[in-house]
């Protein structure tokens, strides 16, 4: 007689099946938790990187400052007034100081925002109102500095740059270096001065 071969029963591995599947299961929650945590953190340094940007950025130190930081150009004997070199060490200035002058009114917009609300205290609220109604004056000073910036550059542009509107003499580089958005020379600027002082009395 043939002996019948048992069959060998192979129980089907549920257990270790529902085992990986559990681990898979687990690892990939874990690999969302990861990407959503690596997302919130590349979020988190990409602010404190814009945060430390504008932070980096020189701060403005009000106009008699930066007026006094101006390096002085050296003027040649043999060079025209107005050439490349001096509208090119005026374009520089200007545009510094135009750049520093937006920081500054962008860090005001950002200080605005932050802080409406955030103070429960009435007392406190008026005292931080009143010290930035005087910010903003000053962010409005300049602001109308800007317009007077942004019309230098158009008249260096327009070959206007240097010369007084009034009469048309040179203003002079070391007046402009001390006033970049100079547009009269100094004996117009004086009778200017004076006229007003006869029309509206000393201020």
């Amino acid at each position: 007689m043939a002996i019948k071969k048992q069959k060998q029963k192979k129980s089907p591995p549920k257990k270790i099946e529902t085992d990986k599947n559990k681990k898979l299961s687990i690892a990939v929650a874990k690999k969302k938790v990861t990407k959503t945590t690596v997302k919130k953190k590349v979020k988190k340094t990409v602010a404190k990187k814009k945060k430390l940007k504008v932070s980096a950025k020189p701060k403005y130190q009000g106009e008699k400052n930066f007026l006094a930081s101006i390096q002085p150009y050296k003027i040649k004997k043999t060079e025209r007034y107005m050439n490349a070199r001096q509208k090119k060490h005026f374009i520089e200035i200007l545009e510094r100081w135009h750049s520093l002058l937006v920081v500054e009114q962008d860090r005001t917009a950002d200080k605005l925002q932050d802080i409406a609300g955030n103070f429960p205290d009435e007392s406190d609220r008026a005292t931080h109102e009143e010290g930035f109604t005087l910010e903003l004056k000053t962010r409005e000073r300049e602001r109308r500095l800007l317009n007077k910036i942004d019309s230098a550059v158009e008249s260096i542009d327009q070959n206007d740059y240097g010369f007084c509107s009034a009469c048309g003499i040179e203003i002079g580089i070391r007046r402009l270096e001390a006033r970049p958005t100079a547009t009269r020379c100094i004996d117009c600027k004086t009778l200017e001065e004076i006229h007003e002082k006869q029309q509206f009395g000393s201020v």
